[in-house]
């Protein structure tokens, strides 16, 4: 396994060539492989041709108790050796319904303990906390897979790398790079990106920086230096304005959309920090960063309208963040584009009589 694949999901995950146990969990900001992942264990769980009778999907969002998903859990299957049983968003199930969130956790919790032998329970949230309890639970009862960005320009270059040979694309490291730059390193982005790129350059046709300027120089990155740029500034409506985008150009859950959009502020703060220890030099901006000499001109433009103090307060409102969109705040978890908004009214002073945190 490839640092890259190391990085996007590593909690306990078993071999390929290992039974599969009857609990498995996949969390985290990333849609694309966590999907991918789902469908791959769909695949190796389930007989063809007996779907229809050995596999239920249910929505935390939408139930008001446990008790069916445990009902369903509970039967045997129909001419085959396992049953899968799906249920996305477990921390979601009975919030605002007036149900006794307390209790449903306690006889998930209570199940995962003792599970069906004869049933494969797969949960997949891109929005609970790895602290919370049901996570810990599922790591004694199976596997806990979490999906992310990557932590390192690099591993996600080598993650370009490695989904451009296994889908016969042709980029060069330095091209894999500049991708890095333009869409960060999240997994999801990266390779929609690459498709997109690919298609641009025609079939057979390596990838090159004029395909990235083409199809992909106005998508995450591009987006979120507006986004930091309006914040630095403390220009709310634009920040605003930009947000919104993001939102609306995204397909994934609005929990997941947070979470993406959260990863990307931390890793362009973090960027501006260096950025400024580094001083105003672009070679040595460059030499701590590992950024590519066009974000390098960028970050040193952005790392002047900060000072050390405003980004260890940025630093202090997203880890605030981070925990509220992770189960710290019921407010937060159900409604993550209107705490991302306040966040930025917030640090941009613009709600009245509320001084800014950056």
């Amino acid at each position: 396994m490839s640092r890259a694949k190391k990085a996007t999901s590593a909690e306990g995950q078993a071999g390929s060539g290992k039974a599969i146990p009857p609990v498995v969990l996949l969390y985290g900001s990333e849609p694309a492989p966590m999907s991918a992942r789902l469908r791959e264990l769909r695949g190796m769980i389930l007989t063809p041709g007996m779907e229809a009778f050995n596999h239920e999907r249910f929505s935390g969002r939408e139930l008001d108790a446990i008790a069916p998903v445990l009902d369903a859990c509970g039967q045997l299957p129909m001419m085959s050796e396992r049953r899968l049983v799906e249920l996305s968003d477990p921390e979601a199930v009975g919030k605002g319904r007036g149900s006794d969130k307390g209790k449903m956790l306690e006889a998930l919790v209570g199940y995962l303990k003792a599970p069906n032998p004869t049933t494969v329970l797969v949960l997949s949230s891109s929005g609970i906390d790895g602290r919370s309890r049901l996570v810990t639970a599922a790591k004694k009862a199976g596997w806990v897979e979490k999906f992310e960005a990557l932590k390192k320009d690099e591993d996600a270059v080598e993650f370009v790398l490695e989904q451009a040979r296994r889908t016969g694309t042709r980029i060069d490291r330095a091209t894999a790079l500049s991708l890095v730059g333009l869409c960060g390193t999240g997994p999801s982005d990266l390779v929609h990106a690459l498709e997109r790129a690919s298609l641009h350059a025609g079939e057979g046709q390596p990838v090159t920086q004029q395909d990235l300027d083409a199809v992909v120089a106005h998508t995450r990155e591009a987006v979120i230096f507006e986004l930091t740029d309006a914040v630095g500034m403390g220009d709310g409506p634009r920040a605003l304005a930009v947000l919104a985008h993001l939102f609306h150009e995204s397909s994934q859950p609005e929990i997941g959309q947070a979470n993406a959009v959260l990863s990307m502020l931390i890793r362009q703060i973090r960027l501006v920090f260096a950025a400024r220890m580094a001083g105003q030099g672009r070679g040595a901006i460059e030499a701590v960063t590992g950024v590519p000499p066009f974000v390098a001109r960028k970050l040193a433009g952005q790392a002047r309208r900060f000072d050390e103090a405003r980004l260890r307060r940025a630093y202090a409102s997203l880890a605030r963040l981070d925990r509220d969109l992770k189960g710290g705040a019921h407010s937060v978890v159900k409604a993550p584009y209107l705490a991302l908004q306040r966040f930025v009214l917030d640090v941009c002073g613009a709600l009245p009589g509320v001084s800014p945190r950056l």
